[in-house]
Order: structure tokens, then C-alpha cells, then sequence
């Protein structure tokens, strides 16, 4: 895929429930990891972390035994997120959550006899241009109170239900703020796709 580019979708904010340290248990070993401008790049082969995350975050690179690093808050210093260790893995992958408090993930995209090089890059011209996209679509996207018809028929063909939905973007069905920021994202998808969410 060198030198390839990659269609983005959209662009957001993520909450990843993470594991906080190799060696906690219980409900406090668990952190929230909140990504801010994320890309939501359905074509890349892994999910990456990029430069963004140096605003909140400290990010220590420390390879050893049971983790490789860790993610602590600016703020206030607390451990957010651990890397698994690099046993075989020649990528730092943040230690997530399992289920219930997690998502359940798949299997790595990456063969063990496979060699890989990422360099993900978003040229300036494109951040501008989503930069500009909340203003001139807040206009166009207003939040109502209620899904339309066609954007609900939308999100059951496209993620069966409102939960997943929300959940995918990182937001709770049980968050009157999540489910308007929700709408917001679904109508600016539905624009975008060339789809009308009117009733």
C-alpha cells in the first residue's frame, strides 16, 4: 500500500476503554483512552494513533517484560492506557479493555510472516477542509429530537440498530448529547453519500 491514499469518512472523537496496567485488576484497572480527531478511515489496514494525542496525553516508549509504554493525562498525570509488550508484535498496540467494560475485537490484521511499514499522513489541505465542514454543515444538519424515517431505515441497513451506531462513534444511546451529536454525524454521512434524511 505504499503511497496509496485512503478515502476519509469522517472525523471525531473516541472513547477506547483500555486497560490502565499490566498488573491491576477490578474495576479500577480500567481507563478511558479519549482519541480527539480521529479519522474514521474504513480502508486502513490498523487502527493509528497519531500525533493529535501529544495535546492530552504523555506517551512513554519503555519495552519491557509486561507492557512496552504508557499513556498518562496531561492534566492530572493518572495512567489511561498501557501497549501490550512487543513480544511479537512489531507495532505498539494499546492494551484494551476485554468485554463487558470493552469492545470485542477480531483477530490482528497483521500476519506474523507478513512485513509492514505504515506511515500515515493527512496533508494540510484536507485538514482544512474538514476544519471547515462542522460550520457549513451546521446549518444544513440541524438535530431534531428524532431520527427521520429515512435515516433510520439508513441506520438499520447500514448498522441495524441506533446502539451501534452511536457505539462505533464512540457515543452512548443513553446520552441525550450523544445521540444529537449522533444525528449530526449520521446526516453528514447520509449528505456526503448523496442520501436525503427528510421524512
Amino acid at each position: 500500500m505504499v503511497g496509496n491514499s485512503v478515502e476519509v469518512l469522517g472525523i471525531g472523537t473516541v472513547n477506547l476503554p483500555a486497560k490502565i496496567s499490566p498488573t491491576q485488576t477490578g474495576p479500577s484497572s480500567h481507563g478511558i483512552l479519549r482519541l480527539k480527531k480521529v479519522l474514521h478511515a474504513p480502508g486502513v489496514l490498523c487502527n493509528i494513533i497519531g500525533q493529535p494525542i501529544v495535546d492530552d496525553y504523555q506517551v512513554t516508549l519503555s519495552p519491557g517484560i509486561s507492557s512496552s509504554g504508557s499513556i498518562t493525562n496531561l492534566t492530572d498525570g493518572r495512567s489511561v492506557a498501557y501497549f501490550k509488550p512487543m513480544r511479537s508484535a512489531r507495532f505498539w498496540e494499546v492494551r484494551l479493555s476485554g468485554p463487558p467494560v470493552g469492545p470485542k475485537v477480531g483477530p490482528s490484521p497483521f500476519s506474523s510472516s507478513g512485513l509492514y511499514m505504515i506511515h500515515a499522513f493527512w496533508p494540510d489541505s484536507e485538514r482544512q477542509r474538514f476544519a471547515a465542514l462542522p460550520a457549513s454543515r451546521q446549518s444544513q444538519a440541524t438535530a431534531s429530537e428524532h431520527l427521520t424515517l429515512a435515516e433510520k431505515a439508513w441506520v438499520k441497513t447500514h448498522y441495524g440498530t441506533e446502539f451501534r451506531f452511536l457505539r462505533d462513534y464512540g457515543l452512548s444511546i443513553f446520552k441525550d448529547e450523544d445521540r444529537e451529536e449522533g444525528r449530526l454525524i449520521l446526516r453528514a454521512i447520509m449528505s456526503d453519500d448523496g442520501y436525503e434524511s427528510a421524512t
